[in-house]
C-alpha cells in the first residue's frame, strides 16, 4: 500500500500536525496501557482550547491521545456569522458531528480488514441537534441544549450477501465509540479552578 499522503487543503490553516508533545496542567502524561487480546482497551481523547485573541468565537484546539504515534494536532474552530462568527472555520458542532462519521467509517474499514471482506462504502451522515439558545433573547439558566437524532446512510457496493452486510453492520455499530457516546448516557464532569485555586465540582 502507498503510504505516501496527498491533498489540497493547506496543513497551516484550519488544521496541522505540530513537533511536540501535548500536554496538560490538571491531566497526568497520556499512556496507552496494555491489555490481553480480547480485553477491553480504553482510549483517551485530550483537548485543550483556548480562545483566539481575534474574538468573535475564534478557538484553537490542540488535540492529542494516549494513543502511541497519535501525533498532536492544532485546529481552529469558528461559528456562523448568524451567532456571532466569520464563518471561517467548522464550528464546535460541525467538527462534533464529523468526528461521529469518521469514526464509524474507521471501524467499518478496520473490522472488513480483519474479516477479508471486500467493500466500498461511503458515509452520508445527518445530525439534528437543538437549543433554546436564541441570541441573548433568554436567561443562561434557561438555555438547554440536545441531540435530537443521527441519521446515517451507508453506501455499500460488494459481494457479500445482504445476511452477511447486515450482521457486518451491526457489528460496527456496537464497535463506534463515538456513536455509543451518542446512543448511551455517558458520563461527564465539570471542574474548575478559579484564580489558580480548585472549585468545588460545578456539574
Amino acid at each position: 500500500m502507498n503510504d505516501t499522503v496527498s491533498w489540497t487543503m493547506r496543513e497551516d490553516t484550519i488544521v496541522r500536525k505540530v513537533d511536540r508533545e501535548g500536554s496538560q496542567e490538571t491531566f497526568g502524561d497520556p499512556a496507552l496501557e496494555k491489555v490481553k487480546q480480547g480485553q477491553t482497551m480504553q482510549f483517551n481523547a485530550h483537548v485543550n482550547v483556548e480562545a483566539l485573541p481575534q474574538g468573535k468565537h475564534l478557538k484553537k484546539a490542540t488535540i492529542f491521545s494516549n494513543v502511541p504515534n497519535g501525533g498532536t494536532w492544532e485546529i481552529i474552530s469558528d461559528e456562523g456569522t448568524a451567532v456571532g462568527g466569520r464563518g471561517s472555520a467548522p464550528s464546535p458542532i460541525m467538527y462534533f458531528a464529523t468526528g461521529l462519521a469518521l469514526c464509524m467509517m474507521s471501524h467499518i474499514e478496520m473490522l472488513a480488514n480483519q474479516l477479508g471482506i471486500d467493500l466500498k462504502t461511503r458515509l452520508e451522515q445527518k445530525a439534528c441537534f437543538s437549543t433554546t439558545l436564541n441570541l441573548g433573547g433568554i436567561h443562561p439558566k434557561d438555555v438547554f441544549g440536545a441531540a435530537d437524532k443521527v441519521d446515517i446512510h451507508l453506501l455499500i457496493e460488494t459481494e457479500q450477501s445482504e445476511k452477511d452486510v447486515e450482521d457486518f453492520v451491526r457489528w460496527c455499530r456496537q464497535a463506534c465509540m463515538s456513536l455509543q457516546a451518542m446512543t448511551q448516557k455517558t458520563p461527564a464532569n465539570i471542574s474548575v479552578k478559579l484564580n489558580g485555586a480548585p472549585l468545588s465540582k460545578v456539574a
